[in-house]
């Protein structure tokens, strides 16, 4: 709460530096650079007092769902939650992620980005495959993408590989 309250008076102070510029005619060619700035940062100090007031009512779940509708990114999402919300389980962010729908690709970035390690972000998607069930798409987010060792080594296939299944043997 201290952060929205601070992210709201940056918001007026800049404001109110901005008009005092154009007051003294300070601006150049009527162009006053402080006025880029302001809707900005109303805007996303608007969405996280939202965000926050839905996790106070309702939970994490409905609050990162109804952001992530409107168009809020897993990456805004993750930040705002782990900045703002006081005690917040980065665990329980990942899971809402998986059930709000975002792609495990960009749930795994933001987690990087915000610092939460592999192991909570596993324990994450399986939080979510357990409150959310059928809603999640993707049973596979944790399968490796390196190579692929399911075979026998120098069985005959084309990259010196063969499927290691009983059926694939020969006396």
């Amino acid at each position: 709460m201290k952060k929205i309250i601070i992210v709201v008076a940056l918001v007026f102070l800049t404001s109110v530096s901005g008009s005092y510029a154009v007051a003294a005619g300070s601006s150049e060619g009527g162009v006053q650079p402080y006025t880029a700035i302001v809707p900005g940062a109303a805007a996303i100090s608007g969405w996280v007092a939202n965000f926050i007031s839905t996790y106070d009512k309702h939970g994490i779940y409905q609050a990162v769902a109804d952001v992530f509708k409107k168009g809020r990114t897993p990456d805004e999402i993750t930040t705002n939650a782990l900045d703002n919300i006081e005690g917040i389980n980065p665990q329980n962010v990942v899971a809402a992620l998986y059930c709000a729908g975002a792609k495990p690709e960009d749930i795994r970035v933001a987690s990087e980005e915000a610092g939460i390690s592999e192991m909570i972000l596993v324990a994450g998607f399986e939080t979510a495959k357990t409150v959310c069930g059928d809603a999640i798409t993707d049973t596979q987010a944790y399968t490796p993408t390196g190579p692929n060792f399911a075979g026998i080594p120098g069985g005959g296939g084309g990259g010196g590989m063969t499927y290691g299944s009983p059926s694939g043997f020969t006396n």
